[in-house]
């Protein structure tokens, strides 16, 4: 190879690096992102109907939102820690014709989070069935009896749990 071609070659190499560079210095900065909770799992987007859905960013804790907020309050996560943000619901099953099929917000629920078999905290869903909590990376199981999740935190990330606390059939 000549000399001619490897400075050609190298100055090509530089200036894709460069332009790479630049791209990445201009990315606008990080959005919220909004899920919402169907009645099975969370889904990308924000709930049309007017219902709470979750607004999430990474490092950042987690807002129950039921309008998409152009201001969402930030507040950091402590420096190791993740979240756990959900809902705790009563899936809801219709008659013969399918009426009044799909969940129900379970609220004012306390949920027991614990490690190991010990217990670390208990907290309270809100009015529709939500809850946020941050906690250490690590394992932990969330909920009692015959509804609880085993969930891992991961350090700065949001892990949504839909967290279902019974069926009702309805005839």
């Amino acid at each position: 190879m000549s000399k001619a071609t490897l400075i050609l070659l190298v100055f090509i190499i530089f200036a894709a690096l460069t332009a790479v560079a630049s791209a990445a210095g201009k990315r606008p900065p990080d959005a919220w992102n909004y899920y919402h909770f169907d009645g099975s799992a969370f889904k990308s987007g924000p709930a049309v109907d007017e219902s709470p859905f979750v607004a999430v960013r990474e490092k950042l804790r987690p807002v129950v939102l039921t309008t998409s907020a152009a201001n969402i309050e930030q507040t950091l996560l402590p420096d190791g820690d993740g979240v756990i943000a959900g809902i705790c619901y009563i899936q809801s099953s219709g008659g013969k014709l399918g009426s009044d099929s799909g969940f129900k917000p379970y609220p004012r629920v306390p949920l027991l989070i614990s490690s190991g078999g010990k217990q670390l905290v208990t907290v309270q869903t809100d009015d529709q069935g939500y809850f946020v909590v941050v906690l250490p990376s690590g394992k932990y199981s969330i909920g009692s009896g015959p509804f609880t999740a085993d969930i891992t935190v991961e350090r700065g990330i949001t892990t949504l749990v839909p967290l279902r606390a019974g069926k009702r059939m309805v005839d």
